[in-house]
């Protein structure tokens, strides 16, 4: 196994919002989606194990959850759908289960549809606007809601969090001009009135540089400490993914967050870009997408721009992939990378029409040339809703949905941009994705264990199983994959096997 790029354990957990052209209570909405998917049996009720869940224990303790076929997580947290993937170790799966995450959310609401007799809407954004009456006049109120990814890194590089600061945060902020999702905004977030479309809607809620919550203060770093490993491992929390529907991006967002991480580990960040001002910046960044200068102030009084820091990364992470080794995934990357900065550097954002959300997105709003801003916000809002659209994945073919959001051009786009990707290939690896874990991380062993004795497992987290017969603790996240412990036999025969493998995990 690749020590680079596929020997990195990471996932996304999304919110997802879910509504009705009715006042009904957000919370009774995402327990009919989630009802609606196991009587589909796409998932099953299991008690989540919050031993592992270091200062959230109590807030843990009050969410139902249900355990997906594919090994994600889906439960209701404070009034919002949330699915989180389970945890992979390539950028094609990066694809195929953000996908799938997609489907199961539309499936839900699908159900939950018939159920409660009124059209259920689910969307994948992150910023809801509200129209809120002040006096004779209205204004847009806009809430956040998040797309967080995670990545496990070595514990040793994350020790002086000023140092994590110095090498991730000039990356956090320039990142976004092919990351970010693109959104209407409340003026009130921009310092006028009305609403503005930006870059990265996540953006305009950050406040400081880093932070432990990830709900108010927002920091562009999280400072939360659960491995959800051994403790060799630091999970690097990242609350500013964000709602990507474009194959494209969320390839490319994978695999050079990886290429980053490794990077950073082996200390070729540390001389970093610092941004004099990194919250200012980082919305000043997300706001400019007229002219399209994306500059930015260091902190030695030197302006430059977003690309000319993108390309320190880019030079830092082919200095990893010639000393410490490449591989294919690494070598695609890098060489995406290098030609996606080439094309921003000389502004040709017109490219990227069906690869970069947020392109896409204004593209569609000069098209359509909103006469209001409530047009505005329903032209992005449809981009995001979740429809019939999405069965083009499951070899429907062309589905015509009212979502603006086209599979078909983005999958295209991903073929003819991505060496070594296949359209083929990756829907078939979409259709897996609904109903099987990935095969060579450990959710492939909780997912199995799951499908054939679910009657014995007693509960489940990210890095535990309970069974009647044993505790097994999987802080090892490649552990008891498929090519370890092919489960096809009897579970006395699996346990006597786990327990040969790793007899200090497998607690009888």
């Amino acid at each position: 196994m690749s020590t680079v790029t596929e020997g990195k354990i990471r996932g996304i957990e999304q919110e997802y919002p879910v509504s009705v052209k009715a006042k009904l209570n957000p919370t009774m909405l995402v327990n009919a989606t989630i009802q609606g998917l196991k009587r589909r049996n796409f998932s099953h009720d299991v008690v989540w194990d919050i031993v592992t869940e270091v200062s959230q224990e109590v807030h843990e303790s009050r969410i139902s959850t249900t355990f997906g076929n594919n090994g994600s997580r889906i439960y209701n947290d404070m009034g919002h759908l949330e699915i989180s993937t389970p945890s992979y170790n390539n950028p094609i799966d990066a694809m195929a289960y953000e996908k799938a995450s997609e489907i199961y959310a539309l499936l839900g609401a699908r159900e939950a549809s018939l159920a409660l007799k009124k059209e259920v809407m689910v969307h994948k954004n992150n910023v809801a606007n509200l129209t809120v009456d002040k006096g004779v006049w209205k204004r847009v109120k806009s809430i956040t809601y998040a797309t967080h990814g995670n990545i496990l890194t070595l514990r040793e590089a994350c020790s002086d969090w000023r140092r994590v600061e110095r090498a991730l945060i000039p990356w956090f902020i320039t990142r976004i001009i092919f990351t970010g999702s693109g959104d209407v905004v409340s003026g009130e977030l921009v310092g006028k009135e009305g609403v503005k479309f930006v870059i990265s809607p996540r953006a305009m809620f950050v406040v400081q540089k880093s932070s432990l919550s990830t709900t108010v203060d927002r920091g562009i770093l999280n400072t939360r400490d659960q491995p959800h490993a051994a403790r060799r491992y630091w999970r690097l929390h990242d609350i500013h993914y964000e709602g990507l529907r474009c194959e494209y991006s969320i390839f490319l967002r994978d695999i050079t967050q990886v290429l980053l991480i490794c990077a950073f580990e082996a200390g070729l960040l540390d001389n970093a870009p610092v941004i004099e001002d990194p919250v200012r910046a980082f919305k000043e960044l997300s706001m400019d997408t007229r002219e399209c200068e994306w500059k930015i102030k260091l902190k030695n009084g030197e302006v430059t721009d977003a690309v000319s820091i993108l390309n320190f990364y880019l030079d830092a992470m082919e200095r990893l992939n010639s000393e410490h080794g490449g591989d294919e995934w690494g070598d695609i990357g890098l060489k995406c990378l290098s030609r996606l900065l080439e094309k921003l550097e000389a502004r040709c954002l017109e490219h990227y029409v069906d690869g970069i959300d947020w392109v896409t997105k204004l593209a569609l709003l000069v098209n359509y040339e909103p006469k209001s801003a409530s047009e505005g916000i329903s032209i992005c809002n449809q981009y995001a809703l979740l429809d019939d659209n999405l069965r083009f994945y499951t070899g429907a073919g062309d589905v015509k949905g009212s979502s603006l959001f086209n599979p078909r051009e983005s999958v295209a786009f991903a073929e003819r941009e991505l060496p070594g990707v296949d359209a083929g290939s990756y829907l078939k690896r979409v259709k897996y994705a609904l109903l099987n874990a990935p095969e060579q991380t450990r959710e492939y062993f909780k997912a199995e264990m799951m499908k054939r004795y679910r009657e014995h497992v007693r509960s489940v987290s990210w890095s535990t199983m309970v069974l009647n017969e044993a505790k097994i603790l999987l802080d090892e996240p490649f552990m008891l994959n498929r090519d370890e412990i092919p489960i096809n036999k009897d579970i006395d025969e699996i346990l006597s096997e786990a327990k040969r493998l790793y007899p200090e995990k497998v607690i009888y």
